[in-house]
């Protein structure tokens, strides 16, 4: 990492690698290690990092949701430990940086084939299997495109600040009506969906306020807005 760094010199490094697992030992060195070592190499030439944290730092504290940016940490798992460790060796660096915290990301991209739980749904109900989903915990699903479209906004005007930013839409669901109208809006069987399904590890809302997202010039998605991109994106991809 460190020749790396040394010979290519980047103006950022993007951190988006972990590990999401229950098991302790599988998870805690790997997430907390890999941030250490990368925060080590940007301070040779204090290179500002762009780090892709979690809504599982705040879980826990309540079932009220609408976390905010300033809440104490809470993790509710070994995996939300290891990403306030890692915020915490980012913040305690003095290097610049942007972290972002998010919940149940959302989107389409054909490169990606890994089991995640939006394409594999998504994937199910094109091949007309049926599906039992989570019908009462809430969340704000943040769409994967305006995760990039933030990082881009932060490289391009921001990399001498130091920011923290819960990403996500306007208007909170569950993921049973989250799919149901993503279903409908893609002309695909919504009836294939049943209530019922019980996410043991989420709490019962994890929604993120989005008002600091909201009042400065970054980019932002509306529930509505989310769904046409994902909407255009599935016309645009081969499944």
């Amino acid at each position: 990492l460190k020749s790396t760094l040394e010979s290519f010199v980047p103006d950022v490094i993007i951190h988006t690698a972990a590990i999401v697992d229950q098991d302790a030992e599988k998870v805690r060195i790997p997430n907390i290690q890999s941030t250490k070592n990368i925060v080590e190499v940007a301070k040779i030439n204090n290179t500002p990092i762009i780090f892709s944290s979690s809504e599982s730092v705040y879980g826990g504290k309540d079932t009220d949701g609408n976390y905010l940016e300033t809440d104490p940490y809470k993790p509710r798992s070994v995996y939300g430990e290891t990403k306030v460790e890692s915020e915490k060796i980012i913040i305690e660096s003095g290097l610049n940086y942007l972290i972002t915290r998010a919940h149940r990301y959302v989107g389409i991209n054909h490169y990606y084939h890994k089991p995640k739980q939006f394409p594999d749904t998504l994937k199910k109900l094109i091949s007309g299997e049926s599906v039992v989903l989570d019908d009462h915990k809430l969340f704000r699903p943040c769409l994967i495109d305006n995760i990039a479209d933030v990082y881009v906004h932060y490289i391009e005007n921001d990399l001498d600040k130091s920011l923290i930013l819960n990403l996500g839409v306007d208007q909170s669901t569950t993921y049973f009506d989250f799919m149901v109208d993503v279903a409908r809006l893609l002309d695909l069987d919504s009836k294939l969906i049943a209530p019922g399904g019980n996410e043991l590890t989420w709490p019962e809302n994890s929604t993120l306020s989005i008002n600091r997202l909201e009042s400065t010039n970054y980019p932002s998605v509306s529930y509505d807005e989310l769904l046409e991109v994902i909407k255009q994106d599935y016309l645009n991809t081969r499944f």
